[in-house]
C-alpha cells in the first residue's frame, strides 16, 4: 500500500511538472516572443505605396474571407476613396476550421453539414464586412473551393476533383457563388482566375505573400503566376503576409504601432507601406469585427493585430 501510494505521489508531482513547463512554454509564445519580436527585424526599408488613382482598377485576391481586410482593409478604404473599382475574390469560404466551427456550439465534434454552415457564415460575414467599406455584392466573386484543398489541386487534383476535408464534397456546395457545382480542380480554378481577371482587368492586384505560412496562401500567389505568365503587361503585384513565424510580434491590439515585414522577409527594397489615417484604422477595426465566427475569447486575438499604423505589401 505504501509502495502504491508513493508511486501516486510521483506521478502526480510529475504531472505537476509537466503543466508547469506547458505554461511556461505558452507564457513564453504569447508573451516572450513579442518582446524579442524587434530584435529579430534586419536593416530593410519601406518605400511609400504608390498612390492608387481613381482610373485604377484593383483587384483583392483573398484565399479566405477576412483575408481581404487583414491584408489590405486599409488600401480598400483608400482605393474607394480615390473613386478606383475595387473587386474581392474569395477562393474558399474557410469553412474548414474546426476550431471555428466547435467553439461556435462548444462542441467535441463537427458534422460535415456544419462545416458548410460555417462556410454560409463566413459567406454572410464577408458581405457584411465589405458593405461597411463600401463595396457592394457585385464587387464580390465567392468561388468556393475546398479550405485547404489550393494546393493539393495545384499538383494531384489539378484535373481529378479533391475532396474537402471537412464537407466531404468534391464540387462547390454555395450558392451565390461564381459558378455553381464547380467540380474541385486546379484547373477549373485557373480557368475562373483567368476569366476574371480578362474581365475586369486589373491595374493593380493585391495577392497572399507566396512565402506565407497557410498553404492556401501560397497557392493563391501560385494560381495568379500562372494566370498572368507574362501576359497581362502594365499589371502592379503587391503581396500581404498573413501566416509567419514572430509575425506579428505581439498578437494583439497595438494601434499606436507600425507594421515591418519578418527579419527573413525584410529586404532594402520591395517592400512599400500604406500609412493609415486615425479613421481608416478604426474602420478597419470595426470590419474585423464582424468575422465573429474567427473570433475566439480563448485564444489571443489574431485579427486585431494586424490594426496597426501602416499596411505593408512586397511588390512582385
Amino acid at each position: 500500500m505504501r509502495r502504491l501510494f508513493s508511486w501516486s505521489s510521483s506521478l502526480v508531482l510529475k504531472y505537476k511538472k509537466f503543466l508547469v513547463v506547458i505554461f511556461l512554454i505558452w507564457g513564453f509564445w504569447t508573451f516572450g516572443l513579442g518582446l524579442l519580436g524587434g530584435l529579430f527585424l534586419t536593416k530593410g526599408g519601406l518605400d511609400i505605396l504608390p498612390e492608387i488613382k481613381n482610373e485604377d482598377r484593383v483587384l483583392i485576391l483573398a484565399p479566405h474571407i477576412d483575408d481581404e481586410t487583414i491584408g489590405a482593409g486599409g488600401l480598400i478604404q483608400r482605393a474607394l476613396g480615390n473613386k478606383a473599382k475595387v473587386k474581392v475574390v474569395y477562393f474558399t469560404n474557410g469553412d474548414d476550421n474546426l476550431l471555428s466551427a466547435v467553439e461556435e456550439e462548444r462542441k467535441t465534434s463537427v458534422s460535415s453539414d456544419e462545416f458548410i454552415t460555417l462556410g454560409e457564415t463566413r459567406m454572410q460575414e464577408g458581405g457584411a464586412a465589405m458593405k461597411i467599406l463600401g463595396l457592394g455584392n457585385e464587387d464580390l466573386i465567392f468561388l468556393g473551393y475546398p479550405d485547404r484543398g489550393l494546393l493539393p489541386m495545384l499538383g494531384k487534383y489539378y484535373t481529378a476533383p479533391f475532396t474537402s476535408r471537412g464537407t466531404k464534397f468534391n464540387h462547390s456546395p454555395y450558392r451565390d457563388t461564381y459558378k455553381l457545382e464547380e467540380l474541385y480542380t486546379g484547373e477549373n480554378l485557373q480557368t475562373d482566375l483567368q476569366e476574371i481577371v480578362n474581365s475586369f482587368k486589373p491595374t493593380i492586384i493585391i495577392v497572399s505573400h507566396p512565402r506565407d505560412g497557410h498553404p492556401d496562401h501560397r497557392a493563391v500567389f501560385q494560381y495568379l503566376e500562372r494566370v498572368l505568365n507574362g501576359k497581362h503587361q502594365g499589371i502592379r503585384v503587391f503581396a500581404y503576409l498573413v501566416h509567419f513565424s514572430l509575425y506579428p510580434p505581439e498578437k494583439k491590439l497595438q494601434k499606436n504601432l507600425f507594421l515591418f515585414p519578418p527579419k527573413r522577409l525584410f529586404t532594402k527594397v520591395g517592400w512599400f507601406s500604406l500609412e493609415l489615417s486615425e479613421t481608416e484604422e478604426n474602420k478597419k477595426l470595426d470590419v474585423i469585427g464582424q468575422y465573429k465566427s474567427q473570433k475566439s475569447p480563448k485564444f489571443y486575438d489574431f485579427l486585431d493585430c494586424f490594426v496597426k499604423r501602416n499596411e505593408i505589401f512586397e511588390e512582385f
